[in-house]
């Protein structure tokens, strides 16, 4: 039988020892958390059998970690998880989701992925696209939207509501209108407006319009930097305990 090339070889090695890594470390949390609750009992203390919400707005599996500037506003109720990179001065609002889990989800600078929005990648795509999903800069992504494995280029807005499917296309400058939906392979061209379900044409945008698409995400991003302020930089859960 043919050897694995030596690079596929080390990959695996460095995965599978990641995650003897992970596990040794998660066994090493639980000792502690068992001699914590054995102290407590030995207080005659059972606050630890109170359960508390412990959300994590950003988690990793195994080896895929997000990866998000400094700057990057991450609501307490959101949720970014497994591969994903996400660039300066974006946001990721109340109740959204950002899911790298199986492939690569990649957002550009000054994005904001508003409230119950959810984006993620796909295993595989039907369409022969690839299947990760890509958000560029200066980008806005209403509420309730559903991004799967598809592509967003710079300067875009998808309306509130709207769904776009497997290999579909927003290019630059363009604004997909609320409740629309992009059928998998589907293309909104640049400089135009589409909407409908399925999209269709409407029009094209003015200049104006498109100057508008940059000063409506920094304007998320101006206000994102509010919310950001009114949180510590680590949380205060485990004060709850005493």
């Amino acid at each position: 039988c043919m050897l694995r090339p030596a690079g596929a070889l080390r990959a695996r090695l460095h995965a599978m020892l990641g995650r003897a890594f992970f596990h040794a470390g998660r066994m090493l949390r639980e000792t502690g958390q068992a001699l914590d609750r054995l102290g407590l009992r030995a207080q005659n203390n059972l606050i630890f059998q109170e359960k508390l919400s412990r959300h994590r707005a950003v988690m990793q599996l195994y080896e895929k970690r997000p990866s998000m500037a400094n700057d990057v506003f991450v609501a307490p109720s959101a949720s970014v998880i497994g591969d994903v990179n996400i660039a300066d001065a974006s946001s990721v609002w109340y109740g959204a989701v950002v899911r790298g889990d199986v492939n690569p989800v990649l957002i550009g600078g000054h994005t904001n992925i508003q409230d119950r929005a959810v984006i993620h990648a796909a295993s595989s795509s039907p369409t022969g696209f690839k299947a990760t999903c890509t958000v560029g800069s200066w980008c806005s992504v209403g509420q309730g939207a559903i991004l799967r494995a598809c592509t967003v280029e710079d300067y875009c807005v998808v309306g509130a509501g709207s769904i776009l499917l497997e290999g579909s296309l927003m290019e630059a400058k363009s604004v997909l209108e609320p409740g629309s939906v992009l059928p998998a392979g589907g293309r909104v061209p640049s400089g135009e407006v589409w909407g409908g379900n399925p999209v269709a044409f409407v029009r094209k945008l003015s200049k104006e319009e498109v100057a508008d698409i940059e000063k409506r995400a920094d304007g998320m991003v101006a206000l994102a930097a509010e919310h950001q302020d009114q949180f510590l930089p680590y949380g205060t859960t485990y004060q709850l305990r005493e």
